[in-house]
């Protein structure tokens, strides 16, 4: 069977909601947040599921509260984290694809905007080949409270994928994408196969027009 890739973005998709705000409600709840910060983040998540606030902004100032971590620590903070909220969260039917894509001789990808240190645990539990993510800058071993790299959103996510199928040999016609919002098309109009799940109402919109399958996964 001819090689291929299935790309699965993470929230709202693999996940049954946000990862980001489920972290932000544990960080809460084991003292990393105040309760005014805590009101900020879940603000701000609704905000960004609107459509209404730039995410990288949101992103840029989380970050900050890693800021002179070990990466030990926050490697088992986001263990911890995918264990307590994440791991039940997880759609059956994205595991379902997962598999199938599996048995079908497919690369499995998490491809999200979300941090590396969330997406490991998530592609691990699902038995998935790679992440294609956000990454926080290191130094010594220490988080400085930057990016490393560019946020892996919107049209980031398209040149993170076509380099990534273009390191595979794997063409970009052949590759699948699971997503559910606006913020992805860039990458579901590229791909041959783009998988709209439980899509946001701008992105229903926009499949229906173009004839994409729409998914309802619980």
């Amino acid at each position: 069977m001819k090689p291929y890739i299935a790309f699965f973005d993470l929230d709202n998709t693999l996940l049954a909601g946000s990862s980001g705000r489920y972290l932000v409600r544990y960080s809460y709840k084991n003292g990393l947040l105040s309760h005014r910060e805590l009101i900020f983040g879940i603000y701000s998540s609704l905000l960004y599921r609107a459509g209404l606030v730039d995410s990288g902004a949101i992103v840029a100032r989380w970050i900050m509260k890693y800021r002179g971590w070990p990466e030990k620590k926050i490697r088992d903070f986001s263990a911890r984290f995918f264990d307590d909220e994440l791991a039940g969260r997880l759609r059956s039917e994205a595991r379902e694809a997962v598999e199938f894509h599996r048995a079908n001789g497919g690369k499995t990808v998490i491809l999200s905007a979300s941090t590396t240190y969330i997406c490991e645990p998530v592609r691990k539990h699902l038995g998935m080949d790679d992440c294609i993510c956000t990454g926080l800058e290191t130094h010594n071993g220490v988080l400085t409270g930057k990016l490393a790299g560019k946020y892996c959103y919107g049209a980031e996510k398209l040149s993170r994928v076509i380099l990534y199928c273009a390191s595979t040999a794997v063409s970009l016609e052949d590759a699948f994408y699971y997503a559910d919002a606006t913020a992805d098309l860039p990458v579901l109009d590229k791909v041959g196969f783009p998988m709209c799940v439980t899509p946001a109402r701008r992105l229903k919109r926009v499949a229906r027009l173009r004839g994409w399958p729409v998914l309802r996964w619980k």
